[in-house]
C-alpha cells in the first residue's frame, strides 16, 4: 500500500508542476478533475466527487476530515489528525507571529 501511496504522491506531483507550467491544462484541472487525473494514473472511484481549488495568497483552505464511521481511529488516521501529515503544497507563511497555534 505504501508503494501506491508514493506512487500517487508523484504522479500528482507532476500534475502540479504541468498545471503550474501549461494555462490549458490547470484550467482543465480545475474543471474536470477526474478526467486529468485518471489520464495522468490517479482512479478516482465513481462514487467520489473530486474538488480542486487553486490556493491564492490571503486564502488559507482547511479539510476538516469525515468523523470515522465506528471504533478507533486506525494508526495511520491518528498519526495524520495527530498532525503527522505534511502536504507537499503547504506552508506556514500565513501564520500570525503567535506560534502557540501551531502544531
Amino acid at each position: 500500500m505504501k508503494q501506491t501511496t508514493d506512487h500517487q504522491r508523484m504522479v500528482y506531483g507532476k500534475v502540479i508542476a504541468r498545471s503550474w507550467d501549461d494555462d490549458t491544462y490547470k484550467a482543465q484541472l480545475l474543471s474536470d478533475p477526474r478526467t486529468v487525473l485518471a489520464e495522468a494514473g490517479i482512479g478516482v472511484p465513481d462514487d467520489v466527487k473530486v474538488t480542486i481549488s487553486e490556493q491564492q495568497p490571503g486564502h488559507v483552505h482547511f479539510v476538516l476530515p469525515a468523523k470515522p464511521m465506528e471504533g478507533e481511529l486506525l494508526d495511520q488516521s491518528l498519526q495524520t489528525v495527530a498532525g503527522g501529515f505534511t502536504c507537499c503544497c503547504c506552508n506556514d507563511s500565513w501564520y500570525d507571529t503567535d506560534d502557540s497555534m501551531r502544531g
